[in-house]
């Protein structure tokens, strides 16, 4: 048998269809094996509610018919019409449904992402999958496989997608293994292709790298599969908006990028020099575009309805608005893809404008907290694998990493004038999103009740805000897209 892990387009039948018969055509020397391809390689996934129309899954099963390929038998999956998954094995003599199939003369049982299967009688297990990227899933992935390998004494194949549609980023990394759970062979993660018993490729790269990787492929595929020409980003100064700078150019290139510093009246001149440095590092183009003038223009235009009332958040919201509507501008007239460079530290407690520093079309970095922010830019300053196509070799000063946030739209401003230091923010993060802890719990792991009680309720509070934000690449088992599902109006 032979294994692909492919690179589909979520409902791109056509498209799809061309990357199976490809895959097909691929190992000449192994004529007469089947090729095991993982779940949804014809339709893509996520498909969402495309899952359910009958007149998409009517185009699926029609499209069936041209998958037999080279004279190559496949076996992959696709949606049930139903919220569920059908096996389907290809080959001259048609389409066939089920979850047991005579392969090579063998019996094989069929799992889609290691459902329930009746494995009696069966000679070897295929799981055929399409799970998304979490940070330590792939190794999760190899353990479940071999302890139920060992466990059923049976030989395992197990098949999973490469890419980004959305939020999901998938790692390949399929594999096959004996029935002690010992590599017959396997292909590497974060690429597309073909392996029979003679292509080996190991070691897999492992953490931080595999969130990188994540992180590249995700926006990568988003610019590429929604057809912009590149990416545009507010340049600050700041260390956020490096991060995602460095991300798009290891995944676009530098002439895709393009990076934007407005400097407003409290705009440090360590901003200015650090934004043209990391745009200098980059290689990627960088625009300056002051918004003295226009938000000056703003004040004197409300002037009169704000009479009598002293200068707040609301001035330091229009900044922020104001870089945002140029932003925009840009994004329109160039047509390149907007990002929005919050982390999920921000994100969770709503340190962030609405409409201002929050637009965007795409959030790389949301489900990546700052401090894990920091270790992986540590990472990458220090390292450069091979499969980056270009020669940077640290991607921000080390400065953008040790000094102090701030959003610098009052002078003096600094993130933890609102906020506990975000080792300690974060932590408490941790405890209340990824674990599901209440108050009490984090408290008792000895946190700042002052401190539990502010985080907890910015984090509910800020709500309303998360709902309109851009999508993100997901990193974690919760992130804001698509995994935590609060009302926006409660009393919690």
């Amino acid at each position: 048998m032979l294994i692909a892990q492919l690179n589909p387009i979520a409902g791109d039948l056509d498209g799809n269809l061309k990357l199976i018969h490809w895959a097909a055509e691929q190992c000449p020397h192994c004529q007469g094996e089947t090729l095991i391809l993982p779940a949804y390689a014809l339709t893509g996934w996520p498909l969402g509610d495309l899952a359910f129309s009958k007149s998409f899954m009517a185009q699926v099963h029609k499209k069936l018919s041209e998958v037999y390929h080279n004279n190559r038998e496949i076996l992959t999956a696709i949606p049930d019409g139903a919220g569920g998954a059908t096996p389907v094995l290809l080959n001259e003599k048609g389409v066939h449904y089920g979850n047991r199939f005579t392969i090579d003369g063998r019996t094989v049982a069929v799992s889609v992402g290691f459902e329930p299967v009746n494995c009696e009688g069966s000679d070897k297990l295929i799981v055929l999958d399409a799970r998304a990227f979490r940070s330590g899933s792939v190794t999760e992935i190899l353990e479940h496989s071999r302890t139920f390998a060992t466990r059923i004494r049976l030989p395992l194949i197990y098949t999973n997608l490469v890419g980004a549609n959305d939020s999901a980023v998938y790692p390949g990394g399929s594999f096959m293994l004996d029935l002690d759970g010992g590599f017959i062979e396997c292909l590497p993660l974060w690429e597309t292709g073909v392996a029979s018993v003679d292509q080996v490729s190991w070691p897999w790269t492992s953490e931080p790298e595999n969130t990188w990787r994540a992180l590249t492929m995700g926006v990568g595929d988003f610019v590429r599969k929604n057809g912009f020409k590149g990416v545009i980003l507010g340049l600050s100064g700041g260390f956020d908006s490096a991060l995602c700078a460095a991300i798009a150019v290891d995944a676009l290139g530098a002439d895709k990028v393009r990076g934007v510093m407005m400097p407003s009246e409290y705009t440090s001149k360590d901003s200015l020099d650090d934004a043209q440095a990391v745009a200098e590092m980059l290689g990627i183009r960088y625009d300056i575009l002051p918004i003295v003038q226009p938000f000056a223009c703003f004040n004197d235009l409300l002037a009169p309805v704000f009479k009598g009332r002293n200068p707040d958040v609301t001035e330091e919201n229009l900044q922020a608005r104001l870089r945002g509507v140029l932003l925009m501008a840009l994004s329109n007239k160039f047509g390149d893809l907007l990002l929005s460079t919050g982390n999920k530290s921000e994100t969770a407690v709503g340190y962030s404008t609405l409409y201002g520093d929050t637009c965007g079309g795409f959030s790389p970095i949301n489900d990546l907290y700052k401090t894990d922010a920091y270790a992986l830019a540590r990472w990458r300053n220090a390292n450069h694998p091979l499969w980056i196509k270009n020669d940077i070799k640290q991607i921000m000063p080390e400065r953008l990493i040790t000094k102090a946030p701030s959003a610098e739209l009052r002078p003096g401003q600094k993130d933890q004038d609102s906020l506990p230091a975000y080792e300690v923010l974060d932590a408490i993060l941790k405890l209340l999103i990824e674990n599901d802890a209440g108050v009490e719990e984090v408290i008792a792991e000895g946190y700042d009740p002052a401190d539990v009680h502010k985080v907890y309720a910015l984090l509910h509070r800020a709500e309303f805000k998360r709902v309109q934000e851009a999508p993100g690449i997901k990193l974690s088992r919760r992130s804001f897209n698509g995994d935590w599902h609060y009302p926006i109006t409660k009393k919690v």
